[in-house]
C-alpha cells in the first residue's frame, strides 16, 4: 500500500516538474520570438532562456516550428477560455444586444491585456511573407474558433434576420479587430480617436436593427395552428371552396427550388410546410410576399 502510494505521490511530482518545464519552455520561447524574430531565433536561445536542457526542449518539442505551433496554440486557448469562457453555460443566454455586448466587451479588453499576443500579431504579420504557414497556423488558432461562435450563433438567431451570417461574423470581428490595431499597434488613438463603447454599441445596432420580437414570430402566424371550421357541402355532394386566391396560385407547380425555399421559411417561422400553404392560400400570395 506505501510503495503504491510512494509511486502515486512520485507520479505526481514528474507531471508538476513537466508542467514547470513546459512553462518555462514556452516562457523562454515568447522572450526569444519577440526579441528576435521568428529567423533568428534558435533553439540554443530557448534553452538558455528557459534554464533547461537541450535535451528537455527537445524530448517535449522536436524543432523550432512544431514549439512555435505549440506556442500559439497555448495562447490561443488561453485568450479564448479568458473572452468566450466556454465553460459558462450561460455565456451566450440573453437578449441578442447583451449577448452580442459581451462578446464584444470581452475581445476587446482581453486583447488589451495580453499585450503578448499582440507582440505575436506583429511578429506574425512581419513574418507572413516568408512563412505563410506561421500566420495560418495562428488564423485557424485564434480567428477561426471566435468566427465560428458568431456565425453559429447569428444562425441560431434567425429573429436578427442576417442575410448571411458568415459575413456578419466576420463584420463583428473584423470591426473590433480593427479597431484594436488602429488604437493599440499603430498608435493612432490621435489621429482617428473612437471610443470603444461608442464602436461596441454602434455594432450591437447593425447587427440587431432588423431585428423581430419573438411575440411578433409566434404571433404572426398563430391563427393558422387552429383547426379549420368543417367545410360545407354542395347539394351534389361536393366540397364548397373555402379559399380566396387567385387562380394561377392554386395551378401553380412548385420546382424543387420552391420547395425548398418553402422549408426555410417554413422552419424560421416554427411551422410546417403544409402550414406555409395554407398561409398563402388564406391570406393570399402577395400579402405575404410583403410579409
Amino acid at each position: 500500500m506505501r510503495k503504491k502510494r510512494r509511486e502515486t505521490d512520485n507520479n505526481n511530482v514528474d507531471r508538476l516538474l513537466s508542467v514547470e518545464k513546459v512553462d518555462a519552455i514556452f516562457a523562454g520561447a515568447m522572450q526569444e520570438f519577440l526579441a528576435h524574430g521568428y529567423v533568428a531565433t534558435t533553439m540554443d536561445k530557448v534553452t538558455a532562456a528557459a534554464g533547461v536542457s537541450k535535451t528537455t526542449v527537445y524530448n517535449y518539442f522536436q524543432d523550432k516550428e512544431r514549439l512555435f505551433t505549440a506556442l500559439v496554440e497555448r495562447l490561443a486557448q488561453e485568450n479564448y477560455r479568458e473572452a468566450f469562457s466556454p465553460q459558462d453555460s450561460q455565456f451566450l443566454q440573453g437578449e441578442p444586444h447583451i449577448v452580442l455586448r459581451r462578446i464584444g466587451t470581452n475581445i476587446v479588453e482581453q486583447i488589451d491585456r495580453q499585450r503578448q499576443l499582440l507582440n505575436l500579431v506583429r511578429l506574425i504579420i512581419g513574418e507572413s511573407g516568408r512563412f505563410p504557414l506561421l500566420a495560418q497556423v495562428f488564423v485557424c488558432n485564434v480567428d477561426k474558433p471566435v468566427l465560428e461562435l458568431l456565425s453559429q450563433y447569428f444562425t441560431n438567431h434567425p429573429e436578427l434576420q442576417l442575410p448571411d451570417p458568415e459575413v456578419a461574423a466576420r463584420i463583428f470581428l473584423g470591426s473590433l479587430v480593427h479597431f484594436v490595431i488602429l488604437q493599440e499597434m499603430l498608435h493612432c488613438q490621435e489621429i482617428l480617436p473612437m471610443e470603444r463603447d461608442r464602436l461596441i454599441d454602434n455594432l450591437i445596432n447593425l447587427m440587431t436593427i432588423n431585428q423581430i420580437p419573438k411575440s411578433v414570430i409566434a404571433d404572426r402566424y398563430s391563427g393558422t395552428r387552429q383547426k379549420s371550421s368543417r367545410r360545407k357541402r354542395t347539394a351534389s355532394g361536393k366540397f364548397q371552396t373555402d379559399y380566396n386566391e387567385p387562380k394561377q396560385l392554386r395551378s401553380i407547380r412548385l420546382t424543387d427550388t420552391a420547395w425548398e425555399k418553402l422549408a426555410e421559411l417554413a422552419t424560421e417561422n416554427n411551422l410546417t410546410r403544409s402550414e406555409m400553404i395554407e398561409i398563402f392560400a388564406r391570406k393570399g400570395f402577395l400579402d405575404n410576399q410583403e410579409s
